[in-house]
This record gives C-alpha cells, structure tokens and sequence, in this order.
C-alpha cells in the first residue's frame, strides 16, 4: 500500500508519527496494532514488524539521471541549502527529527506543530503536509510557502522542485 513508504527510516527517525506523539517505531508500531487494527499483538510478531520496517531500503528517485542529480537538480540543492530547508531537513535521513510549529493551522487542526518528515524517498509520497492539501511539491513550496522566508523565482522554485523530488 502507497502509505506504508512513510515507515521507511521510522526506526531511525525518532519521535514517530507526524504529530511526534510516539517516542520511537516501535512504540508506534504496537501502538497501531492496539489503536488502529484493535488487537493485541504478540512481542514475538511486533519484532518481526519492526525487523521488516527496519529491512526496507529507499528506492532511488526517477528524477535521478543516470542515478545522479540532473543539471537542474544541483541548482536545487544549492537553493535548499541557502534558503535554509537544511536547518529542518539535515542529515543522512533529511530531518532534525523535531517538532517545529508551521504557521498555517488547519480547520480541523487541534495543535501546529509536527514532526519533521524525511525528505528521502519524498517523490513517492505525495500529497504533501500533515492533511494533504499539497497535491504537488511546486504546491507545497509556492501556494504554502512551506519553510520559505523568501520569493524564489519560477526557475529558482522549479529547481528546488527538482532536488527534493529527486532524494
């Protein structure tokens, strides 16, 4: 299932889930098992999930060329690094693995601050931010100015558009 790519790295990325709510993966995984599916689950079975999670290895991004960054792309990771996406998104998984209060607060919305998601594998993850309302990365980083302190041109946002879909 498309929504099962969230858990990758969730061991290594501590707090979990996107409200930071669970310590670790595998309070969350037990957690879903209790809270989400109803059932009491063996240690025996919620180590064997843990040990799957842990197994799973990122896909390299479709916007890699030749399993490298396209032309484009390096002008991306040059903006990400100046416009300050790196103070949240850093490391080897793309994350401060903190929570940090994002400005717009939805409806339904009972708190505005979230867990800091990694970046890797992010072109597969799609819609974007807690509720989805980001159908597209170029949405997400113009329409909701996502981490943004300042106006990137169209050509500056396409190729940080390009980087982040290509980790």
């Amino acid at each position: 299932p498309k929504n099962c790519k969230s858990m990758l790295g969730a061991h290594e990325t501590a707090p979990a889930m996107i409200t930071g709510i669970r310590a670790d993966a595998e309070t969350a995984v037990r957690a879903g098992f209790t809270h989400i599916q109803f059932v009491q689950i063996e240690e025996e079975h919620a180590q064997a999930v843990d040990k799957y999670l842990k197994s799973l290895k990122p896909l390299p991004s479709p916007y890699l060329v030749d399993g490298e960054l396209s032309e484009l792309a390096q002008e991306g990771k040059k903006i990400f690094e100046k416009v300050g996406c790196v103070y949240c998104h850093k490391g080897p998984w793309f994350t401060d693995q903190k929570l940090h209060e994002m400005g717009k607060q939805g409806e339904y919305d009972h708190q505005n601050t979230w867990d800091t998601p990694t970046l890797i594998e992010v072109w597969r993850s799609g819609p974007w931010l807690h509720d989805g309302r980001s159908a597209t990365m170029k949405d997400l980083l113009s329409k909701e100015k996502h981490g943004l302190r300042q106006e990137l041109s169209e050509v500056e946002l396409d190729a940080l558009v390009e980087y982040v879909l290509s980790l």
